[in-house]
């Protein structure tokens, strides 16, 4: 976890709010950046989906230090295409931010995948065409991002909104929560973060909660769910009619061949809008169960107790290679966090402030005010060192293949 313009200081005094169950609107800011940077540290080690892609990235990590053949950084990257989509990112024009949302409007698509050398191939996901006062402005993937995003804003949003109604002057609350609308709308009416905020467009949009808040914490439900149902249960999901995406989403549950999260997250949402049923609880919580439910899929015990024995089940190609000792660690704590913060939910019911000390017991966080060689920091360093290095390995394989095609 990288912070451009925070020191220890900032999540040191944010640890003491917290132990004190005191939290100080004074520090919002850098509780939103801790927040969110841990929600993505949450979801890369306490899901199944960041599991699997932990497993890829110490596979490619011990094959580019060994030196020997490219297969497990090819399978590293090309997963993390297929999941995010980046060859859609040149598409935006000019940036547009307008917090109007009647100016906005979105019609979809299903496109096929490339692989890292830019060959087509069978994997089908959606794109949305967003389109501001009538003129297109971009087309965008739904990628693994978009869930990775929805949760993290989710956790800073709630932590903030729970700060303003504690507030004790009902004007600053008024004040306040006149803020918060102004800084996530903005959010999510700017083009360049639509790739990021599509999740939640897709829940605000066709879920009609009333309020961006509702939507992003139905959007958490179905992103952490999303990212932790395994393979095993696709065929299970129960096939919509099309009410949103126009046959989309049954396509591409179809056509998977292994984990694809995000057509997880449209099945979910589509089942849900055609059940016609309000999940949100007068207490603002969620039944995870009920969103199973109408899915028709297992319980969440049931589903634990899966997702547990996937987990487990998942190594790495060799015990004795150089990053063997990092990856079981890590593989470790994402067991330790999933057990202790909610399972397949994610945390959702708890209060997001929890974040403040799993970035502490982290010890991942790196602060650039500091400028002091941490550990952290120097893990940050080699291991950006190490993907550039890869990248570099596969600019030579692409080469290669240019070359020869033209012989």
């Amino acid at each position: 976890m990288n912070f451009n313009n925070l020191s220890k200081n900032h999540l040191e005094s944010l640890l003491k709010q917290y132990q004190a169950r005191d939290f100080d609107l004074s520090t919002v800011n850098s509780a939103s950046d801790i927040i969110h940077e841990s929600s993505h540290y949450f979801d890369h080690l306490a899901t199944l989906s960041g599991q699997v892609l932990l497993v890829k990235v110490y596979n490619a990590l011990n094959e580019l230090e060994n030196g020997t053949e490219n297969d497990s950084i090819i399978d590293y990257l090309n997963t993390l295409r297929s999941w995010k989509h980046d060859q859609y990112a040149h598409s935006l024009t000019t940036r547009i931010k307008d917090p109007a949302f009647q100016n906005w409007s979105y019609n979809f698509g299903r496109e096929f995948g490339v692989d890292i050398f830019d060959e087509p191939n069978s994997e089908a996901f959606m794109t949305a065409t967003f389109k501001h006062r009538g003129v297109a402005c971009g087309k965008v993937p739904f990628s693994i991002e978009s869930l990775w995003e929805t949760n993290a804003m989710w956790a800073e949003l709630t932590y903030h909104f729970n700060l303003a109604i504690l507030l004790k002057d009902e004007d600053n609350r008024i004040i306040e929560g006149h803020q918060i609308q102004n800084k996530y709308t903005s959010y999510l009416y700017d083009s360049e973060m639509l790739i990021y905020s599509l999740a939640a467009h897709l829940t605000s949009n066709f879920a009609n909660l009333g309020d961006f808040i509702r939507s992003f914490k139905l959007s958490k439900a179905l992103s952490s769910i999303s990212l932790n149902l395994p393979y095993c249960y696709y065929s299970q999901v129960k096939r919509t009619k099309g009410t949103c995406f126009r046959g989309i989403t049954n396509d591409l549950l179809e056509k998977n061949h292994s984990l694809n999260p995000c057509a997880v997250f449209l099945a979910l949402l589509e089942n849900i809008v055609e059940a016609q049923v309000d999940l949100i609880k007068s207490d603002f919580s969620i039944d995870i169960d009920e969103i199973l439910e109408i899915s028709g899929l297992p319980n969440k015990a049931t589903l634990e107790a899966r997702i547990l024995t996937e987990i487990n089940q998942l190594d790495i190609d060799s015990k004795s290679a150089p990053f063997s000792d990092a990856y079981s660690l890590q593989k470790k704590n994402g067991i330790n966090i999933f057990n202790n913060h909610g399972g397949i939910e994610g945390a959702l019911n708890k209060h997001p402030a929890f974040f403040i000390e799993l970035a502490n017991k982290s010890e991942s966080c790196v602060f650039q005010e500091d400028l002091e060689e941490t550990n952290a920091y120097s893990r940050y360093e080699e291991n950006g060192n190490r993907e550039r290095s890869m990248f570099q390995a596969i600019e030579k394989l692409r080469q290669n293949k240019t070359h020869k095609s033209a012989l």
